[in-house]
């Protein structure tokens, strides 16, 4: 085959792959479906992973690069956030409070995990020896959003919530170290990154990120305004004539034998 037909059969349709099994484990009640597409999902997300061998000529195989080194730090940031906000003061599916320490022993793993493969050996290098440009995308936008939701939730959870002081204290941590990465990357040269590549790629991710703000504020500004015009446009509803008197009595007369009742002996 072609490159073009090795691309497509060894990374596109294990990708879609990945799509197609989550979806039909989390629209179906059935165990059987939803064991088949989680089966379907991990299957995908190894072909996906193994495209720098499979399809090494193919540019797409720099993704599955990427998603083989971040999946383990990925998998025990999400643990670690699982484990931290359910040990914490939620009504349903609560964790014993000794969990919060693994969750936060998890994150702490991970964020070490990821600053080694930023500053470190463990740098994902790819194509020739040189820096996987995807992981060049993904590090900036990544601790941009940590930075930018903790410190929304943490100030939501201040205003709306009720007794989360502890977990407002949590988020405005996350949101302090993750400032913290993004000053030493601007500031600190790694081993294999430096820090004016960093500064290229954040201040893109900073634009992408504006960007998308800007054009979700538009859409929902839009989609309210055309309700509002449609609203206005079709006036006031036409008033209910007053109810005759046959139709008061048939009335009465329903609600007595509905309300009434006959006490059982």
């Amino acid at each position: 085959m072609d490159e073009i037909a090795n691309a497509v059969v060894f990374f596109w349709i294990p990708l879609s792959m990945i799509a197609l099994g989550v979806w039909i484990s989390l629209s179906s009640k059935d165990n059987l479906r939803t064991n088949i597409g989680r089966i379907i999902a991990v299957l995908g997300l190894i072909f996906v992973c193994a495209s720098p061998w499979t399809v090494p000529s193919s540019p797409s195989s720099s993704i599955g690069h990427l998603i083989g080194f971040i999946l383990g730090p990925s998998i025990l940031l999400l643990i670690g956030i699982y484990l931290l906000v359910f040990s914490g003061n939620v009504p349903v599916g609560k964790l014993p409070t000794s969990d919060r320490k693994l969750g936060m022993f998890c994150i702490t793993f991970s964020t070490v995990w990821f600053c080694l493969m930023q500053w470190g050996d463990l740098t994902p290098i790819y194509d020739g020896g040189e820096v996987n440009r995807f992981w060049l995308i993904f590090f900036p936008t990544l601790v941009l959003m940590i930075c930018s939701l903790s410190s929304v939730l943490s100030v939501s959870m201040m205003v709306i919530g009720e007794e989360r002081q502890r977990e407002s204290s949590i988020m405005r941590l996350i949101s302090v170290i993750s400032m913290t990465l993004i000053i030493c990357g601007l500031a600190i040269d790694g081993k294999n990154i430096s820090s004016e590549l960093f500064s290229t790629y954040f201040w893109l991710s900073v634009s992408d990120l504006f960007g998308i703000l800007v054009g979700t504020s538009l859409s929902i500004f839009i989609f309210g305004f055309v309700i509002y015009l449609y609203e206005r446009s079709i006036g006031e509803p036409n008033s209910v004539p007053a109810p005759t008197n046959d139709e008061l009595s048939q009335a009465s007369e329903k609600i007595a034998n509905n309300i009434g009742g006959v006490e059982s002996e």
